[in-house]
């Protein structure tokens, strides 16, 4: 057995070094051998210090910054706008009786979201904003410099070592056996390249005792570095680690001092998390810390994964990231700077990160790109105004029309002298046209005859634009047909419940319709994350839930399985399936989907939600599965109006569907072929008479260029 467990230990090794070991027989005497005594150590690992001198005194990247950083050098976007920013200014007209604003800004000037999330009327300088963007450059360039320098040597394990008197806190426990040589080669480039230009230092290594290099701090001379790199050397890890008493003593005896003394730094390395718990450290360091020029700072080193140490275990077991947020919040009691990195380099150190953040998220994130923004929107607006983009989602054929998007073909005709007038002459008695009125095209808007005024290069504008806009209505009717919304329409509120009739009328139409609900249910309800409930009705009335919940996946799955148990019977007792949906709290707005007429009297339904909305203000939007009782019909599109809801009826999809890809397919220019099927519902009622309107402006325009 014992060879056989010495095999073992052989072989792990062999694997870690790479087969650095001998491959003979395993003695006791290797067995009983220092584990990092076979990891390759780096070049002239034991040979003396090479001591630098820095050339520039230590900046941490906060104080750096303070220099150099964009709102150090006034290179901060809203300072360089400052100067040419105006504040939209609305005023009281008394002999309009309301309030006016100036339009001015829309011709001659840029709308830009201030920082403080007002809007702003800039008057965009070109120059100045290009010789911005250079400048711009140009500091990227100063920031990937100072990135580079905290990325090297020393600095990408101790950061910037700012303060004159330092004391080094480094931990020996057992468990960093393993990783002795990374320790004492980190320990070595701080000496070397960061230590000479300080006043005073000290080391203390711990594991479970404590042991100083001195006494008390001695100066940064080349005989006293050298001294300590060979009581370095001759460091071995045991025992846990005890970081408070270390601590305890650097604070008692290296700095019992320092309230007398400024710039004081205490650096730790450590490999893991302390023996004491995180809020004990915090608190004690805070305490000692605060009124004091004196910062802690911690550098952790985190091994490669699958190189623990041979078998200790740790007093207190943390993975890498808990251990992490522990030193964390202890630099921060201690106002200090944390590092973090492994053997391949430096990972999360917060100076180059301070430096790097504020690089990618302010300077190229932010303003190189809002300032693009500006110049290129400068540049469109030379040639023309921008159309703005129609979004599938919310009522968007009102916010979207031809009229808001003041692409109406009258606007072309502007002004009373391109209206076309006849006038009297005297001697003929009789009226008369203008001699050159035959020269100018002339169109009839609403039944008066006007002379076009604009150039060619207005009307290819607008051509241009109309046809954008008239893609995207088409877009959004295909969109309007599809999925969920070709029976129930648009779910535009985030609290909602969705009645069904389940009366006996209903029994051709409701597999299909419990297909299209489990469609809304994962497409509209769960996707958009709206609160919902779901209520069928016929001679009773039955709620799947007593109050709207959270569209989960559960939930989602749990209301499809419900409504797969709907069956058609009886008659349809609307009344109460809207008083019971009513009842429900936070409910913004029903969906009520029938196929006909209710058993009680419509009149007594219409005065009854009206009394139930004078207490809540919910919408029903009405549903229709088949338009052919035109009283049913008319009835539901009143109390759609009457509650501020949307009548839609779900007929005429395929034709619609068929009818837009022909438009996108065979081209815009023709108003009359392919047409829309008349539509009942609201929503695509309104876009197609937006569709025909752009089509029939579109025909006028491209027939008088």
């Amino acid at each position: 057995k014992a060879k056989d467990l010495l095999n073992s230990i052989k072989q792990t090794f062999q694997r870690r070094v790479g087969g650095l070991l001998s491959s003979k027989t395993v003695s006791t005497t290797f067995a009983s051998t220092a584990p990092s005594s076979f990891f390759p150590k780096p070049p002239k690992h034991k040979g003396p210090l090479v001591i630098q001198t820095p050339g520039i005194l230590a900046k941490t990247s906060a104080d750096w910054l303070k220099t150099y950083g964009l709102k150090a050098k006034k290179l901060d976007l809203y300072q360089v706008l400052a100067p040419n920013a105006f504040s939209p200014v609305e005023d009281f007209v008394p002999i309009l009786k309301k309030t006016v604003s100036s339009t001015l800004h829309e011709k001659v000037m840029m709308q830009f979201e201030w920082y403080d999330g007002t809007v702003k009327n800039i008057h965009v300088d070109l120059p100045v904003l290009y010789n911005y963007q250079k400048i711009l450059a140009k500091m990227v360039r100063i920031y990937e410099k100072r990135i580079d320098w905290l990325s090297v040597a020393s600095r990408r394990i101790w950061g910037s070592v700012c303060e004159r008197r330092v004391v080094i806190l480094v931990d020996i426990s057992a468990t960093n056996s393993t990783y002795i040589s990374h320790i004492q080669h980190s320990l070595r480039l701080l000496l070397e390249e960061q230590m000479s230009n300080k006043d005073y230092f000290n080391i203390i290594a711990f594991g479970s005792d404590i042991v100083p290099w001195q006494q008390e701090l001695l100066p940064s001379q080349p005989e006293n570095l050298e001294k300590a790199w060979r009581w370095v050397l001759r460091l071995e890890c045991k025992g846990s680690r005890n970081f408070l008493s270390a601590l305890r003593r650097a604070v008692e005896v290296d700095f019992k001092d320092k309230d007398k003394h400024k710039s004081q730094g205490l650096y730790l390395l450590a490999t893991g998390i302390p023996d004491q718990e995180t809020h004990t450290i915090s608190a004690y360091v805070a305490e000692v810390c605060r009124g004091f020029d004196l910062q802690l700072h911690v550098c952790l080193f985190s091994a490669v994964k699958g190189t623990d140490s041979s078998g200790v275990i740790p007093a207190r077991y943390a993975t890498p990231r808990e251990t992490a947020s522990a030193f964390k919040e202890i630099v921060q009691a201690a106002n200090g700077r944390f590092h973090w990195f492994g053997e391949a380099g430096m990972g999360k150190g917060k100076s180059a990160h301070a430096s790097f953040s504020l690089m990618k998220k302010y300077l190229l994130m932010l303003f190189y790109s809002q300032c693009a923004f500006l110049v290129e929107s400068l540049k469109q607006r030379s040639v023309n105004q921008s159309v703005t983009p129609l979004t599938p989602r919310g009522d968007s054929n009102v916010k979207y029309s031809i009229k808001k998007l003041k692409l109406e073909l009258p606007r072309l005709m502007f002004g009373p002298g391109c209206t076309h007038q006849k006038k009297t002459v005297e001697s003929l008695h009789k009226k008369v046209s203008a001699k050159y009125c035959s020269i100018f095209p002339s169109a009839e808007i609403n039944g008066v005859v006007k002379h076009l005024q604009f150039h060619p290069r207005e009307l290819e504008i607008y051509t241009e634009q109309l046809g954008k806009v008239l893609q995207r209505y088409i877009q959004r009717m295909q969109w309007l047909l599809s999925g969920s919304r070709r029976l129930f329409g648009t779910i535009l509120e985030a609290n909602v419940c969705v009645l069904i009739d389940t009366s006996g009328s209903m029994d051709p139409y409701l597999p299909p319709i419990t297909k299209e609900l489990t469609s809304l249910i994962w497409e509209q309800l769960r996707k958009n994350e709206v609160r919902f409930n779901l209520v069928r009705f016929a001679e009773n009335t039955e709620s799947w839930k007593e109050y709207l919940v959270e569209a989960t996946d559960e939930t989602c799955h749990d209301a499809v399985q419900w409504a797969s148990t709907c069956h058609a019977h009886g008659n349809s007792c609307m009344l109460a399936a809207l008083q019971k949906a009513f009842s429900f709290q936070g409910v913004e707005a029903l969906y009520l989907l029938t196929d006909g007429k209710p058993d009680t009297s419509c009149s007594l339904i219409l005065k009854e939600t009206g009394r139930l909305r004078k207490k809540q203000d919910i919408k029903i939007h009405t549903i229709s599965f088949s338009c052919a009782d035109r009283e049913a019909v008319e009835f539901l599109k009143k109390l759609a109006s009457q509650t501020g809801g949307r009548f839609h009826c779900s007929s005429g999809g395929e034709d619609g569907q068929l009818a837009a890809h022909r438009i996108l397919t065979e081209g815009l220019d023709d108003e009359d072929d392919p047409v829309f099927p008349y539509f009942e519902g609201d929503d695509l009622k309104k876009l197609t008479q937006e569709v025909a309107k752009a089509r029939s402006f579109l025909k006028q325009a491209k027939s008088w260029r």
